[in-house]
């Protein structure tokens, strides 16, 4: 039997991991808890059904990398000079292991922060999530989910108006880009007709369907399965470890002029809580169905 369908999970269990994982990465500067949250993130990620999208794992890495490596640069703080680089002003040249610490921590945030979001869409149903927002601002829920449907179908009417050009001879896909941009420049007129009409159809089937002319209807939610069941117990107690962490000071951290102690009993406990909370939270949505295997490989 095939695993879960991507993004068909109930928001709130998937919603509340997010968010106190992600409260917790922007409220500490320990880079131990920051790596357990990335590497906790990664695998919530990973074990998404359907693909998470290696573009996104990709961005993510080098954004990180990115902060990584220039943070030492832009920075003189620290120190403990480890090595010299000629570089030009205003960067700074010495190298210290203070500004190395802040910038892995740094990067760390970035990618457990992105990889989170992430598992976010790729877990949560994206029409249960905006049902949802729909509740709080039904305007703005609306706007949004025309808004997700209409970037795929206009990408559909792109593709087939570019097909009838080609059978025309227009030379879209041959020639410098240059030539090829001049080609499909006038393609954008019919595609934004096609757009409006399409806009001016949804607009004259919510009219007769009586949109705003009553109390709203909603679909019935379907019942939580296990897994989200424990996915939301866990984002529970990850929300109350994470609330007692920052009322207890745990959190904090100084990386400047001196290191601090990186490895304390309370950091090492803060990081394992995060890290099996994703982890677990991850496993018990894979595999918390009756009946269903483990989620298809991307």
């Amino acid at each position: 039997m095939s695993g879960p369908v991507a993004g068909d999970r109930a928001p709130l269990p998937v919603l509340l991991l997010v968010i106190a994982a992600g409260v917790l990465a922007f409220t500490t500067d320990q880079p131990l808890v920051l790596g357990a949250i990335a590497v906790g993130a990664l695998v919530l990620l990973r074990l998404a059904p359907g693909s998470p999208g290696r573009f996104v794992l990709v961005g993510a890495l080098a954004s990180a990398v990115a902060v990584l490596v220039l943070t030492p640069l832009v920075t003189d703080q620290g120190d403990l000079v480890l090595f010299s680089l000629p570089v030009p002003p205003p960067l700074s040249g010495d190298i210290t292991a203070e500004a190395l610490a802040a910038g892995a921590a740094a990067a760390a945030r970035v990618l457990a922060t992105i990889a989170l979001v992430a598992a976010l869409f790729a877990w949560a149903d994206p029409d249960r999530m905006l049902a949802g927002l729909s509740r709080v601002a039904p305007r703005s829920a609306l706007v949004s989910a025309l808004a997700a449907r209409l970037v795929p179908t206009m990408r559909r009417d792109a593709r087939a108006i570019a097909e009838t050009a080609r059978l025309r001879g227009v030379a879209l896909t041959s020639g410098p880009r240059i030539r090829r941009a001049r080609a499909a420049a006038p393609l954008a007129l019919p595609l934004v007709g096609s757009a409006l009409e399409r806009g001016l159809d949804v607009a004259e089937a919510m009219a007769a369907r009586g949109y705003g002319e009553g109390p709203r209807t909603r679909l019935p939610e379907r019942p939580a399965d296990s897994g989200e069941r424990a996915a939301l117990v866990i984002g529970v107690v990850l929300s109350v470890v994470v609330a007692w962490a920052i009322a207890a000071g745990i959190t904090g951290f100084t990386f400047y002029p001196a290191l601090g102690p990186i490895v304390t009993p309370g950091a090492v406990g803060l990081a394992t809580a995060a890290f099996l909370a994703l982890a677990v939270a991850g496993l018990a949505l894979a595999y918390g169905r009756t009946g269903v295997g483990p989620p298809d490989s991307p």
